[in-house]
């Protein structure tokens, strides 16, 4: 056999390095999780005495799964010299383990669903089974239900899980007897786990790669620069930006998370944008300074000058890569908080991100180094904030017959980063989660308004 016929089979779907460092990032007491927030008509979604269908909803779940096969996968970590982990079929899958139910306690408003989520989405998920759970939310008023979706970061990044997961939504209204469309899917065979001896055989496999890449990068001298230093100037520009300031934003985060919702039209942010030659995120980063400089005022901690540094998700995928794991990379961008006059800090923030995006985002490589990340995160003193920003469908979807009225991702916080923002964009509306460490942030009130201020004052400017 031939070096070239071994190095082109296929071994296990091992975890990438940057798959691999959110679970480190969990063993240090972080859960690494990522959340989606629907809420939903409830009316399709119960029987005629208006209990949950939920034996129903189970089966459209387990159907659905087989079009995306990793939510069957768990995690198989062999023996010491067999390689990483890797995703294996789950040979006791059972749904009911991942489909459970809540009622809202009273008084069943947004209030009290922010409460029962933030509680829910606080354990670690279950490393044993797939690394996903549905917590279907009823009693909601005005016959609504909420859906809470949580879904392990080492199957996915914020993209990839929208892809992911999409195989449990629909497109289409219900079908014409009022019942929701059913899709009966071929469920294939349970693939049995590699072998100690195939594990082997692939790890020798992959070394090989990596000897035969490093040798091809050694014949490509000119092209290995290159790359290299473009990936040293992605790390400077992180570095150029200076320590974060210190503030009582940054802390190590507890257990404890607390939820706001905030929402805007996103036509109209849109359009705000472009007539100040900014984008959506400069925007959004605009109205994050708003929200900071009132909850900073409130404790005062106002200085002159003050800037935030905010770590922003950017996604390294094109626009055909679709697939599962982790494509992400950071930008690192200060945010004026004392500067009164709002229109100021758009321009200044949309001149520094403008400058940014002539670089490629800071992509974390290589296990040494995101194995120190993980363990100086509680201590950094290189960001203050964190903020994802992606786009949703841009219909509505529907799930198990049930239209999704509005849709929001959940992010995390961790380390020493208390406060985070997550964005969503569905079906026009531009829909914000607030993300807080609830006890180094009991005034998380104090920066939703201004944030909410700071979107009203977008969208009342914008002429129609």
């Amino acid at each position: 056999m031939g070096l070239k016929t071994f190095l082109g089979r296929e071994g296990p779907e091992r975890l990438s390095a940057l798959d691999l460092s959110n679970l480190r990032v969990e063993d240090q007491g972080q859960p690494m999780h990522v959340a989606a927030l629907a809420f939903l008509d409830a009316g399709p979604l119960l029987d005629p005495a208006g209990k949950l269908r939920l034996q129903d909803i189970r089966d459209h779940i387990d159907r659905r799964t087989h079009r995306s096969p990793r939510l069957r996968q768990h995690l198989v970590w062999p023996r010491p010299g067999l390689g990483p982990p890797f995703w294996a079929d789950d040979p006791a899958f059972d749904v009911s383990r991942h489909v459970k139910t809540r009622q809202v306690p009273a008084p069943s408003d947004e209030e009290s669903v922010l409460a029962l989520c933030a509680e829910l989405n606080q354990p670690a998920l279950d490393r044993s089974r797939p690394l996903w759970e549905i917590w279907l939310l009823t009693g909601m008023a005005g016959n609504r239900a909420a859906l809470l979706v949580r879904l392990h970061h080492a199957l996915a990044d914020g993209l990839a899980a929208q892809t992911l997961l999409a195989a449990l939504f629909d497109t289409n209204t219900m079908a014409p007897e009022g019942k929701p469309p059913v899709t009966e899917e071929d469920p294939g065979q349970i693939r049995p786990s590699p072998r100690d001896r195939q594990l082997l055989a692939a790890n020798v496999r992959d070394h090989w790669r990596s000897v035969a890449r490093f040798a091809s990068a050694l014949a490509r001298p000119r092209h290995t620069a290159m790359s290299a230093a473009a990936g040293l100037e992605a790390l400077a520009s992180v570095i150029r930006t200076g320590r974060a300031p210190a503030v009582s934003l940054n802390r190590p985060v507890g257990a404890r998370r607390r939820l706001l919702l905030v929402r805007a039209d996103f036509a109209r942010i849109r359009a705000y944008a472009h007539l100040h030659d900014a984008g959506i995120t400069d925007l959004l980063l605009t109205a994050y300074s708003e929200g900071c400089r009132q909850l900073l005022a409130a404790r005062g901690e106002l200085s002159p000058g003050l800037e935030l540094k905010v770590s922003v998700a950017v996604s390294l995928r094109g626009s055909a890569d679709s697939g599962e794991g982790n494509r992400v990379g950071v930008r690192v961008v200060p945010i004026p908080v004392t500067e009164p006059d709002i229109r100021q800090r758009l321009d200044r923030i949309a001149h520094t991100t403008s400058a940014q995006r002539r670089r490629p985002p800071y992509q974390p490589g290589g296990r040494v180094l995101q194995r120190w990340m993980a363990r100086a995160m509680f201590h950094q003193r290189l960001v203050n904030l964190l903020m994802s920003n992606l786009p949703g469908p841009p219909a509505p979807v529907h799930f198990s017959g049930a239209e999704v009225l509005e849709l929001f991702q959940i992010g995390v916080v961790q380390g020493n980063i208390t406060l985070g923002l997550s964005v969503l964009t569905y079906a026009g509306q531009l829909n914000i989660a607030v993300v807080a460490d609830a006890d180094a942030n009991p005034d998380v009130e104090a920066f939703g308004r201004g944030l909410s201020e700071a979107l009203a004052q977008f969208n009342h400017r914008h002429p129609d």
